[in-house]
């Protein structure tokens, strides 16, 4: 194990600008002809949107399903964040490496083509597939479309690891998550005039006093111990609406997410909301004006990672990484997309989740060397065929 040829590889990971607004393409192109030179099968999947693409790779034998290691390629943004050093050339200080996306998640990436020329040399009885994805970070989009593919394929992964930082501690379980562009158009009129009008900031300000309410019931109906906070939650993150101190405002739009437990559906959820306003606001709304609305725009949704479809592959390879106990978290991962297709995932990779998203986010230098030595071992079960996907 070269533990500087990683951080090389780190390094060049997080010189490629990835924010989920920007193209991702270097970075893929790169991989590919790295993955490509130990003599992996490559496909590159170019996404809808320019500049864009997911690349899957297989080592080893074609004609049966293997192991697959996913690692989303793109990061989160640094705008307003105050770092030390520069987010984009990684920085080594204290046993940290310090960049964008050092954690979350090019660490296991880097670790991974590392490792490829080694699973490459082994003689898999059991292929080793890899997988990056694209816009993790926003929509997901990425891994529904690489899961769409995988899902016709002749030949697909029995099984995947999922990287996200987890301090090399197996998951087995994730919430769900939803996100939603809420509008409300109301009808405008000058404010001494007020009977006259609907105000489209009261009206979202009901709706958001309903979500509170309705915050309240979902803690009192369910709970999953292991999560850092064990129930469904809704949130409203963010509201703009009116033009003037002195005008009824005619619209407002505010964001609202729902992170949903295992076994439990963001839509069924956002159903009680919808339910609220279709039988006690747009009411009272139409009685004054029949062009007012209420509108739910779904911008993303991606399922809860569940354990009981992933137990098995949690105990084998749980040896593996040093830890003999799973847990749960509560972000979100794509994990949950792929066990839509019949896919069995689990999460483990080096890092912590709280310096993810964060300014001097950073990956110890020891978590990857964990990480290696976990991907060393990964190779020797894959060599003999021994794990049961």
């Amino acid at each position: 194990m070269d533990i500087a040829a990683v951080i090389d590889t780190l390094r060049r990971l997080v010189a490629f600008d990835t924010v989920s607004a920007h193209p991702n393409a270097a970075l893929i192109d790169w991989a590919a002809e790295r993955l490509r030179d130990c003599g992996a099968r490559v496909l590159v999947q170019h996404g809808d949107e320019p500049g864009k693409a997911n690349l899957f790779a297989t080592i080893g034998p074609d004609d049966r399903p293997g192991l697959m290691l996913s690692g989303h390629s793109d990061v989160v943004p640094v705008t307003g964040q105050a770092w030390s050093s520069d987010p984009f050339a990684l920085a080594e200080r204290g046993g940290r490496l310090y960049g964008r996306g050092s954690a979350d998640m090019k660490g296991f990436i880097a670790c991974v083509l590392e490792a490829a020329p080694r699973f490459a040399q082994a003689g898999l009885a059991t292929p080793l597939h890899i997988a990056l994805s694209y816009n993790e970070e926003t929509d997901m989009r990425g891994m529904r479309r690489l899961a769409a593919h995988l899902a016709g394929a002749p030949v697909r992964p029995a099984a995947c690891i999922i990287g996200e930082p987890t301090s090399m501690r197996v998951v087995t379980a994730n919430k769900g998550i939803a996100g939603y562009r809420v509008k409300v158009r109301g009808h405008s009129v000058h404010s001494s005039l007020r009977d006259q009008g609907v105000s489209a900031i009261e009206t979202a300000a009901e709706i958001i006093v309903f979500v509170n309410a309705l915050q309240k019931r979902l803690q009192a109906a369910a709970r999953h111990d292991g999560f850092e906070f064990p129930h469904t939650s809704v949130h409203v993150g963010r509201i703009e609406g009116g033009t003037a101190h002195n005008i009824i405002a005619r619209d407002c739009e505010f964001t609202l997410e729902i992170r949903t437990l295992p076994g439990t559906h963001a839509r069924d959820v956002l159903q009680e909301i919808r339910g609220y306003c279709d039988t006690v606001l747009l009411p009272a709304m139409h009685a004054i004006e029949a062009g007012t609305s209420i509108t739910f725009e779904e911008v993303f949704d991606s399922p809860a990672l569940d354990e009981r479809g992933n137990l098995h592959l949690a105990q084998a390879i749980m040896p593996l990484c040093g830890h003999l106990s799973a847990g749960r978290v509560s972000f979100a991962t794509e994990a949950g997309i792929l066990q839509e297709i019949g896919m069995p995932a689990i999460v483990c990779g080096p890092g912590e989740i709280r310096v993810a998203h964060q300014p001097d986010e950073y990956v110890e230098i020891a978590q990857l060397q964990a990480c290696m030595l976990f991907l060393e071992a990964l190779a020797r079960r894959l060599e003999r065929g021994e794990l049961p996907l």
